[in-house]
Parts: C-alpha cells; sequence; structure tokens
C-alpha cells in the first residue's frame, strides 16, 4: 500500500485522494479488495473523491464520498450473487445516495446482465464489467451536478489498468455479514 499513499506527486502526475482513515486500511483482507478494485478507485481519486471498500447487502461495493455529502455506490449486481472474483463483476452498478435524504437515489450507471427476457435491455449493459464505460458515466453524472473536485482533462479520461501485485494472490474469506466490517447503509 506504501505506494498508493498521497504523497508529493511526480511533476506530470495528478495527486489522488487520500486513503480512508480507519483501522481496516491496514489489515490484509482489506488491502487485497482494495487492490482487486484498484482499477475503478484511481481514476476516481485522481478526480479528488475519496474512496472506500464496504461491504454491502451481498458484496464488497466501493464507496465513493461527494462534495455535497452525497456519496455513490458503485457494485458487482447483487442478485443472483455472483461466484465471481470480488473487482472482477459480470458488470457495475452504480447509484448516488444520500444518508439524510433517502429521496435521492438515482442509478448512474447499470452493466449488469438482465436475466428477465422481458426486460428493457439497458444500453451499459454491452459493456458489462469494464470499467472504463462506468468510470465515463460516473464522470459525466457528476459533472453535470457540479461535483467532481478535479475536472478531468481529455488525456486523464482513460482507466489504467490493474496494477500487477508482488503478493501472491490470497483468497478471501467467503462474503458473509459476521466476517465483514458493519455496513453502513441500510435497505
Amino acid at each position: 500500500m506504501a505506494a498508493d499513499e498521497t504523497t508529493t506527486p511526480e511533476p506530470g502526475q495528478v495527486p489522488l485522494a487520500p486513503l480512508p482513515d480507519h483501522r481496516n486500511v491496514h489489515t490484509p483482507w482489506w488491502q487485497e479488495l482494495w487492490r482487486r478494485h484498484v482499477h475503478v478507485i484511481t481514476p476516481l481519486r485522481a478526480r479528488g473523491l475519496q474512496c472506500d471498500i464496504e461491504f454491502g447487502l451481498s458484496t464488497y461495493n466501493v464507496r465513493v464520498s461527494l462534495p455535497d455529502d452525497s456519496y455513490l455506490v458503485i457494485s458487482p449486481p447483487h442478485d443472483p450473487p455472483s461466484e465471481r472474483p470480488p473487482g472482477e463483476p459480470e458488470g457495475w452498478v452504480a447509484t448516488r445516495e444520500h444518508p439524510d435524504d433517502q429521496t435521492l437515489f438515482e442509478v448512474i450507471y447499470d452493466s449488469a446482465p438482465s436475466n428477465d427476457p422481458g426486460a428493457p435491455q439497458r444500453p451499459e449493459a454491452r459493456h458489462g464489467g469494464s470499467a472504463q464505460p462506468l468510470i465515463e458515466a460516473i464522470d459525466h453524472r457528476l459533472a453535470q451536478l457540479g461535483l467532481l473536485p478535479h475536472p478531468v482533462l481529455p488525456h486523464d479520461s482513460h482507466v489504467p489498468p490493474a496494477q500487477p501485485s508482488s503478493l501472491p494472490p490470497r483468497v478471501l474469506p467467503p462474503a458473509s455479514p459476521k466476517a465483514a466490517p458493519p455496513a453502513r447503509r441500510t435497505p
């Protein structure tokens, strides 16, 4: 994680938003989840948005704090539960929510495959688990709302590839509410 810390950037590099400030940041399981989601987290942190990993209803989610006290939840589809590893879903769902205003709930992006043959096909579904269209949709909506702390420059809109890890892959424990820290969201 040392290379991911917020430090003085090299010339030409964009500083990243700071890491979350909680005790789990230094635990191996949290660091592994962070590493698996770096392709989504890093572009958002480069835009000045603070991100965290949390356990949601049945998945690990990326939570992104926004300047107006609302937040994004970026998650794989919840139903049916996926057998795919965290950070590599068959699709992404990004919602904007507010802790004090339950009426502010908006789906920004949904590329989850539909299991309902009668459901209308969403344009994002063709992108599946690709992070690039997800980040572009988030950029577009947050720019509309005036919620991007650092504007996106045309040459900065790409999603960096996931960084290879020198650590051997770890097997994550099964997702269970008992094994994970408490979720911040309530249904």
